[in-house]
């Protein structure tokens, strides 16, 4: 997928209110350190999914849970988001792990890891099983996407589009995986645009990036700031104190609350609407990913989650929303505008 141009991004009511959808990447619980396997499918962690369920429904929030082929497929993963979809309170999209999602045609390497790095009809394939199973178990086919690892690669759009998707949220701004054979989104940022032919498609990039006193630069700044020489320094920790550059993702893994609502209050600035907030399925029980180790973890990281809704929806006067209900709104907006701009014309 290229990077948008100033064309493509959307048009947004600079007097809107703020607007947040929470995703959650629902898959198998793996070791992150250590190389990709076949064999790890576990979904054991799904049992305690209805600890973070309550906390959405506290607050109105409509979740779209990204599953993918292990929580498909296996009853211990699916079960549990079958009574949670049934009541309405939460959607259910396409997340793409191609290493644990048939057909297995490709080897098992850290390049492979990442979808669009596969043979365009491999990563077609591998995508319409997981599309139909998903569609097996609850009955309606997903129409949101989001890339394992990020990981969308030249053909992507073009099959999300064959396949009738609407929404992709494979983009994390900021980050760069070239390095192991991924995306490089460095120059990309949160603010959601359209792709694919005639730009039918909405892209709703995660929520991340730099706030502090000197984010405008501070993709430079946080990069030379990174650089071995400072090592010593921890000049991007030093920064952060000072209020002049943090780099944050909205997501209660790894990043405070403090952080959180720094960085929606200056994107806010900067003129962002839409918000992301993200983590992953099997933090909702201790022992499966590094930010949750120990029910002490996991009681934080509830917390996270509740102080940040609390801010958002009170104090900031944020509303909930989902991936569908964001592009029907923005795709009324834009067919508004642009006959505005044709009968201006």
């Amino acid at each position: 997928m290229r990077n948008p141009k100033p064309a493509d991004f959307v048009k947004i009511d600079p007097l809107s209110s703020p607007t947040l959808i929470v995703v959650i990447d629902t898959e198998e619980e793996f070791d992150w350190s250590k190389d990709f396997s076949r064999d790890q499918t576990s979904v054991r962690a799904m049992r305690s999914i209805h600890r973070v369920q309550d906390v959405f429904d506290e607050y109105g929030i409509t979740p779209i849970y990204m599953v993918d082929y292990p929580v498909a497929s296996q009853p211990d993963g699916y079960r549990p988001l079958q009574e949670i979809h049934a009541s309405g309170h939460c959607l259910i999209g396409s997340h793409l792990h191609p290493w644990v999602n048939p057909p297995f045609e490709e080897s098992v390497t850290r390049r492979f890891s990442f979808p669009g790095n596969l043979p365009r009809s491999l990563e077609a394939e591998k995508l319409r099983v997981l599309t139909e199973t998903i569609t097996e178990r609850f009955g309606v086919p997903p129409t949101v996407y989001k890339a394992g690892r990020y990981g969308v690669g030249p053909h992507t759009a073009d099959i999300l589009e064959d396949q009738g998707y609407k929404v992709d949220l494979s983009v994390c701004p900021g980050m760069d995986y070239a390095g192991e054979g991924g995306p490089d989104f460095s120059n990309f940022s949160a603010w959601p645009y359209w792709f694919g032919s005639g730009r039918r498609m909405l892209e709703i990039p995660l929520t991340a990036g730099f706030s502090g006193r000197l984010r405008r630069w501070g993709r430079i700044l946080h990069e030379r700031a990174s650089r071995p020489a400072f090592a010593s320094l921890r000049a991007p920790g030093v920064l952060a104190r000072l209020g002049l550059l943090d780099k944050t993702w909205l997501s209660p893994e790894g990043f405070k609350n403090s952080e959180h609502q720094a960085l929606v209050r200056d994107s806010y600035r900067d003129g962002l609407r839409v918000f992301s907030y993200a983590f992953h399925s099997p933090s909702v029980e201790p022992g499966h990913t590094p930010y949750v180790r120990s029910q002490a973890d996991l009681e934080k990281f509830l917390s996270r989650c509740r102080r940040f809704f609390e801010f958002f929806m009170g104090e900031f006067g944020g509303k909930p929303s989902t991936p569908l209900e964001l592009k029907a709104a923005l795709t009324s907006t834009t067919r508004l505008s642009d006959s505005e701009d044709s009968s201006v014309c």
